[in-house]
């Protein structure tokens, strides 16, 4: 921690920056402020966002020669790390770290274009690190972001000096520089662990994160994911270390153990450092792996790349896949698991397992190896059971609709995948700590059960998800071996809330959320009919409601719409709808989309039968028997010849890929609240709300 009056020293500095001009020649002062023993929290305690605005446009000169110089000090460790001058490096990563987001804010005006990405030659020479191969000066930006990817990896700074040995002067980076086991570290290599290592990688961490921060300052409308210069320079094909950082980030996160000495209460015991540095990690991993676009989506601009998520898409080692699936789920499952203790609080929670379901969707997208791995040899529920938990646990809370969403195309994007919906048959064994209803089943019943909540409890909020939800379930029924007795009757429940005039009528195109619902069924009559009479029978309990449908009139349909639809005052109020009035031709599109004949035919043949069976038992025939007897029967013959089956995989687009950067983006966001990195009234990509 630094001095009282190294705090008191700075707060005297900062008002002379702030009163007067300060010539770059001014060796004494500037020395002074460079040497300072100073922390992170002086720094951001003393320096607030106005100060920078402020000092910016009463003094920009000063500003110049702040900026310039800690860069200049910055490209002189890298070049000649001496351990007696990592201080200093520490202060300028401070400095540099404060005024940068405060600076890009307003990133297009002149005086930030010209400091950021002028080529002029400063006042003070930038020393070794300022000048290209061919002599050419380079941007201050460019010279703070290569400076950064070099300084992860200084010797003695960041990683162990040990890791270097043997090596030429001008060699790249070592392997044995990892910052931890896992992809790509030598079999024979164990990196050094350090907390003094981890809280200057956090530091380094957060100067990067805070020059690529452009996207906060971009309004959605028209939002160009290839417009930050700064991430443009950072996932360069020639930005030092690329591979090294990204498997470095990978296995610091992937690898991190939150059980601790893995002993109760393990986890409070150890230093803080080795925690964050996983967090600052994850948040620079997402932000680098979110720039630019997937070429699933479009062509990229002309000589426009991504280094990151390039690496990312070429990883195809058995090992490092199973390296990268096991560590995702590992802090998944903790989030529940440390709910779920016999000593209440014995196990830590982690705090970044929405930057982890981030990196599980960005290994989903960019690398073609990751699911068919984790799909053919890996247990996929262990990714399941978190992600249902996370969405069931934040489906009332407004704040945390972001989270549900990531969640539901987690699961929307691994549905469209055959074996994913096989291996949901597994018994589903655990028990979390939420309030879902008792069944004995398996993983389809849990989501099934999540899912339902997930309409029925989740608010309108939720309604935009609709969709996904009941494609997810409807991905899944034609595997669905044996849907438990509790899940039956929630799908039942759910196609009976979705006919109900308040749904059906509430928009035109509300009859969708039906036709997934029959074909839902119909895929588990004609596929897996033999080991699903509780569907079965639940369906035939509630024959009344499919007879509705089936008899469907207009004249009834507008009586149900005036009796039992919501008001348009309702509708006014709900993503400003007008009230859908039915229509004849409204009536005939959707009796000619809705899938009714499967079912149609599995009540006129089995309804009589049951009610049959039931008067010759006097009605006191018991359900056991009655679903022996539904298991027993057969339909061949009775019902249509089966349909082909029908998977639908979810399509990347523009929309989704922009609503991820502004999810992940208000993540790291968010994170970054004990040390405000980002002012929240600046920024423009979403809308920051304070409760």
């Amino acid at each position: 921690m630094g001095g009282g009056n190294s705090k008191a020293d700075l707060a005297d500095i900062l008002v002379m920056l702030s009163q007067s001009d300060v010539s770059p020649d001014a060796h004494d002062f500037w020395d002074e402020l460079w040497k300072l023993s100073t922390t992170p929290e002086d720094v951001f305690e003393l320096i607030s966002p106005d100060d920078v605005r402020q000092l910016k446009r009463e003094r920009p000169e000063n500003v110049v020669t702040l900026f310039t110089q800690a860069v200049a000090q910055l490209c002189q460790i890298v070049h000649t790390p001496v351990p007696m001058y990592f201080g200093q490096a520490s202060n300028c990563l401070r400095i540099l770290t404060r005024l940068l987001p405060f600076l890009l804010e307003d990133g297009g005006d002149d005086f930030c274009e010209q400091l950021c990405w002028g080529v002029e030659e400063p006042e003070e020479g930038r020393g070794e690190g300022g000048e290209e191969e061919d002599g050419g000066a380079e941007p201050l930006a460019r010279l703070i972001v290569h400076a950064a990817l070099h300084l992860l990896f200084l010797p003695a700074f960041t990683v162990d000096a040990t890791a270097f040995e043997g090596e030429a002067e001008d060699a790249p980076v070592p392997a044995r520089a990892l910052w931890a086991p896992g992809l790509g570290c030598p079999p024979d290599v164990v990196p050094t662990s350090s907390v003094a290592f981890d809280r200057n990688r956090v530091e380094v961490l957060r100067l990067l994160l805070a020059a690529s921060c452009e996207p906060l300052y971009e309004s959605a409308d028209g939002f160009d994911r290839w417009s930050s210069r700064w991430l443009g320079v950072a996932t360069a094909p020639d930005a030092p270390n690329a591979k090294l950082l990204l498997y470095s980030l990978l296995n610091v996160v992937c690898g991190y153990d939150p059980i601790g000495l893995g002993v109760p209460y393990g986890g409070h015991l150890s230093d803080e450092a080795p925690t964050q540095a996983v967090y600052a990690a994850a948040q620079v991993l997402i932000a680098l792996l979110d720039y630019g676009e997937s070429p699933k989506v479009g062509p990229h601009p002309e000589g426009r790349r991504n280094v990151f998520r390039e690496l990312l898409g070429e990883i195809d080692d058995p090992d490092y896949l199973e390296f990268l699936f096991e560590g995702l789920c590992r802090l998944l499952n903790n989030v529940h698991e440390a709910l779920n203790t016999t000593l209440p609080g014995s196990l830590s929670q982690i705090e970044c397992y929405q930057e982890v379901l981030v990196i599980l969707w960005k290994l989903l997208e960019e690398n073609d190896h990751f699911a068919p791995h984790a799909l053919r040899e890996c247990d996929v529920t262990r990714a399941v059971v978190p992600v249902a938990f996370l969405m069931y646990e934040a489906r009332k809370d407004a704040a945390r609709v972001g989270l549900v969403h990531i969640c539901t195309f987690v699961l929307l994007k691994l549905s469209g995948e055959r074996s994913f919906c096989v291996a949901l048959n597994k018994p589903y064994e655990a028990r979390l700590p939420a309030d879902l209803p008792l069944f004995s089943g398996s993983h389809v019943d849990l989501l099934v059960v999540v899912l339902h909540k997930m309409v029925v409890n989740g608010g309108d909020r939720l309604a935009p998800l609709y969709n996904c939800f009941l494609t997810v379930l409807c991905n899944l029924s034609p595997y669905a071996k044996c849907i438990d007795l509790v899940a039956a009757v929630k799908l039942v429940n759910l196609f009976e809330l979705f006919t109900s005039p308040k749904f059906l009528y509430a928009a035109e195109a509300n009859h969708v959320y039906v036709s997934l619902l029959l074909e839902l069924f119909n895929n588990v009559i004609q596929y897996q009919y033999g080991g699903n009479a509780h569907l079965v029978y639940a369906i035939v309990r509630r024959k009344p409601v499919f007879d509705a449908l089936e008899q469907l009139t207009l004249p009834r349909a507008i009586t149900a719409r005036r009796r039992g639809g919501r008001s348009a005052a309702e509708l006014k109020a709900l993503p400003g709808t007008a009230a859908f009035v039915p229509s004849q031709d409204w009536l005939d599109r959707v009796k000619a989309e809705l899938p009714l004949s499967t079912i149609m035919r599995l009540l006129k043949h089995l309804g009589p039968q049951i009610d049959e069976l039931c008067a010759r038992s006097e009605f006191s025939l018991d359900e056991a028997a009655i679903l022996d007897f539904i298991k027993n029967t057969t339909m061949v013959g009775l019902l249509p010849v089966p349909h082909a089956i029908v998977i639908r995989k979810y399509t990347p687009n523009t929309f989704t890929s922009l609503w991820f950067t502004a999810f992940l983006w208000g993540v790291i966001f968010l994170q970054n609240q004990v040390l405000p990195l980002f002012d929240g009234n600046s920024i423009r990509l979403f809308t920051v709300s304070v409760v």
